[in-house]
């Protein structure tokens, strides 16, 4: 469904924006009467699409099943807990700390009449972090890929400085997070490379220890390690590190991103149940505005 393109403050503005300015500008203009009947349906149209919106996006919040990270089937689901990073991540302006930010730098010029009243708002840079950071919960944690995500941030800070005006958003460490996304485990490949290194360290460990190398090798008792059992050892350790790899791939390790499918993919610093009563709100409005559109227009009928 198109729904999934959009974000609930860009419905929200759009919507609210043209219902209040398209009557006005119609006013103004002096619109024949004849097409205000047009302009009544078009706002019912579009009040019932917003309704639409938050009614699906409820929906998509019911369809993921909230869980503990430790039990969570793979695929589609809701999780709840706090983010963490194992690096540290700082806002690029005013350094702090956070596990994902987003920043905008504009130059302003100021009319003689002051600080607010701008006459040029250019926007000179726009940066956004794509570090995975950590989600963890009383049971377990995952990663969080916030690549193609709908971010709904904890805080945003402006900002002025030498005609410069400087916007953060950020979700801050240590923090709870709600996501909806994709919860896959990471199995990744032992390639050549990283096996002869695995294989190649291990070996140099033996070498260190060569009276345990001996007991465990020297089968002829020559008190040497001769090419043969030298040959047993190696083999002995790339099937160990083979084996200790598919350990770790069977268990992995789990990874939250975006889906494939293009169902919804957030990530919120709003609990479940704030972001529900937020398109509940939303919905009602817009019903509310659809409906009185439609018995206004209703009533302009009885009149004629």
């Amino acid at each position: 469904m198109a729904f999934r393109f959009f974000k609930s403050q860009t419905v929200n503005a759009v919507s609210l924006v043209l219902l209040a300015t398209v009557p006005f500008a119609a006013y103004v203009l002096r619109v024949p009467s004849s097409d205000w009947s047009t302009l009544l349906w078009a706002g019912v149209a579009l009040s019932i699409l917003a309704a639409t919106f938050h009614f699906w996006r409820l929906l998509r919040m019911h369809e993921a099943p909230i869980s503990s990270i430790a039990s969570a089937a793979q695929g589609y689901v809701e999780l709840y807990g706090k983010a963490t990073t194992d690096k540290p991540l700082q806002t690029p302006y005013h350094g702090i700390p956070c596990v994902w930010y987003r920043a905008w730098v504009y130059a302003n010029q100021q009319n003689p009449r002051g600080m607010d009243h701008l006459t040029h708002n250019r926007l000179l840079e726009y940066t956004e972090s794509q570090s995975a950071f950590i989600l963890e919960d009383d049971s377990d944690q995952c990663t969080i890929e916030p690549a193609g995500a709908e971010v709904i941030y904890f805080q945003a800070r402006t900002w002025r400085k030498n005609n410069h005006r400087y916007v953060e958003e950020y979700l801050p460490a240590n923090q709870s997070v709600y996501v909806i996304g994709q919860l896959d485990t990471r199995k990744d490949a032992l390639n050549p490379a990283a096996l002869n290194q695995k294989v190649s360290a291990q070996l140099k460990e033996m070498k260190s220890k060569p009276q345990q190398l001996l007991n465990r090798y020297d089968h002829n008792l020559n008190g040497q390690i001769d090419m043969d059992e030298w040959e047993k050892a190696r083999q002995d350790v790339i099937h160990q590190v083979k084996s200790e790899h598919a350990m770790r791939a069977h268990t992995g390790s789990f990874v939250l991103s975006k889906p494939a499918d293009g169902h919804m993919f957030l990530i919120s610093a709003k609990s479940p149940t704030q972001l529900r009563s937020q398109h509940k709100k939303w919905l009602a409005i817009f019903l509310i505005i659809a409906i009185t559109l439609l018995v206004f227009y209703i009533v302009q009928l009885k009149r004629l």
